[in-house]
């Protein structure tokens, strides 16, 4: 298997475990004879660097903070729902579109911001788990769409003639 066929499966792979991690981050905390106090400091430290992790947005699992906030929350497990989704259809791909993928993408988007401008006028009025359930269509869209990109095995037009022609 080339780099370039393994990279696009271990990229998904990684998006489902990074979302499971984030889930489980509070329980493997309490559980060191697992190595978890390592997988849970891991967890929380790489969260610290994509999310603000602020306690009154995020969600609390065993009287634990998670390592990101709801919206990321939402976003990560939702796009590993979505990567989960392709890989069980087993079936082969065709070449993404880009630019449907463009406009899915900004239609899913939508909700997420459409609770961000809601919390910049009236903060109190989005909770943590309507920030995690308006992120499930943009989390769930790029799952589906890094998963299919990762499993087009096929050329795109052209591409052939422009190596030749080199």
């Amino acid at each position: 298997m080339s780099i370039e066929r393994g990279l696009g499966p271990a990229l998904c792979a990684s998006a489902v475990a990074w979302a499971t991690l984030v889930v489980a981050g509070p329980w493997l905390a309490s559980r060191p004879e697992l190595g978890g106090t390592h997988l849970s400091a891991a967890a929380y430290g790489v969260g610290a660097l994509v999310c603000h992790q602020r306690p009154d947005r995020s969600f609390h699992l065993a009287g634990a903070q998670l390592p990101v906030c709801a919206r990321c929350t939402g976003l990560y497990v939702s796009a590993a729902l979505g990567i989960l989704v392709v890989w069980s259809r087993r079936r082969s791909v065709r070449a993404p579109r880009l630019a449907a993928w463009r406009s899915r993408l900004l239609w899913a988007a939508l909700p997420t911001l459409a609770t961000l401008v809601v919390e910049w006028w009236r903060p109190a009025l989005t909770s943590g788990f309507l920030r995690a359930v308006a992120a499930v269509p943009l989390g769930a869209a790029a799952g589906v769409m890094l998963a299919e990109s990762a499993g087009f095995r096929g050329r795109l037009p052209g591409c052939e003639r422009t190596r030749q022609s080199v």
